[in-house]
């Protein structure tokens, strides 16, 4: 009877081995599930690549990464059809929060229609239509600042010229209606104004949607037609080359004339520093990544978009004063 009753303790004790070595692989697999969807996917749609998105996008990802995100990225090459496709792929691989860089403010409408409840960041071009809401908010540059320092700059040019009232100029635009052009457009010939100039466009602006090309074929035109002109002002720095390259290919000097530009990209730079470029507006691309990786974290983790912000913009972050957007102050780069 002893070794009966000990051979049927062996039996419930290999049973029990067993149910507990089943449950651990139960729960080995439901902890991988668990992480399988924890997956942390973030996703980056640029309107298009040129140098300073590009310094941007690399900014960003290497924000995501050190933040353990994996990092989708897509670009539209300027197409707002193409960007919202984008959107809907990038949604269907898992992203539940997209970093967005418009390609017009259509395409912002569009996005807003399309993710439903998922969280957007619109980076660097702002929408002009209010759509921003607690899950959908912008990070980028004082775009108004930057143009007044564009034109605080050409009011100094002048003022040390004696140069009179009247200011012909020639305005190079990006993409007309988001606010990143408008703003900077209007801040530029308002800071003339201000300051008792008074600013006459030479010709009708010159929409190259932030392209170095497109400028420099448009500005070959005006030079082919004869417009006279007092200054450049250009929503970027590419359009800016764009306009030094005509001037170069047409045997004239471009620092002759103030030409002024935004960004100060690395060609940005080189340009200011030869004398071909009178100033140009930085634009931080890693402080821009920074913060936006920070928006998108946090929308995609469930907290504020603004949470601890203050620890990377510190008093600049308590001087926001629109809601939804997060402004990274601009600075004037001299020669």
């Amino acid at each position: 009877m002893k070794n009966g009753n000990a051979s049927r303790v062996g039996t419930a004790l290999v049973l029990i081995a067993a149910v507990v070595f089943l449950c651990a692989g139960c729960g080995s697999s439901e902890t991988a599930a668990e992480e399988e969807k924890e997956t942390k996917t973030l996703a980056l749609l640029l309107s298009q690549e040129d140098e300073f998105l590009m310094d941007l996008k690399e900014n960003i990802e290497t924000e995501a990464a050190a933040q353990g995100y994996e990092l989708l990225y897509y670009t539209a090459e300027g197409d707002a059809g193409t960007q919202l496709r984008q959107a809907h792929e990038a949604l269907a691989a898992g992203a539940e929060t997209l970093i967005v860089n418009l390609t017009n403010d259509e395409a912002s409408e569009q996005i807003a229609e399309v993710v439903g409840g998922a969280n957007v960041v619109i980076v660097n071009r702002a929408p002009e239509n209010p759509i921003l809401h607690e899950k959908m908010v912008f990070v980028g540059m004082d775009e108004t600042q930057s143009g007044l320092l564009q034109g605080k700059a050409l009011a100094e040019y002048f003022w040390e010229r004696k140069q009179g009232a009247d200011i012909r100029y020639l305005l190079f635009q990006g993409v007309p209606g988001l606010e990143n052009t408008d703003e900077r457009s209007d801040g530029a010939i308002r800071s003339l104004t201000d300051v008792s100039f008074n600013p006459v466009a030479a010709a009708a602006y010159q929409v190259c949607d932030f392209y170095r090309d497109r400028a420099r074929d448009a500005m070959k035109e005006l030079l082919a037609q004869g417009v006279e002109f007092d200054c450049v002002i250009c929503n970027n720095d590419a359009m800016a080359l764009g306009v030094i390259e005509a001037m170069e290919e047409a045997g004239l000097d471009p620092g002759d004339v103030p030409i002024v530009g935004v960004d100060c990209t690395a060609d940005g730079a080189a340009a200011l520093e030869a004398g071909k470029l009178y100033m140009t507006v930085n634009q931080d691309a890693r402080m821009e990544a920074e913060v936006a990786v920070a928006a998108a974290i946090n929308l995609d983790q469930g907290r504020a978009y603004d949470s601890g912000m203050e620890q990377l913009l510190g008093s600049d972050y308590t001087a926001q004063t629109q809601p939804y957007m997060i402004r990274i102050p601009a600075e004037a780069v001299m020669a």
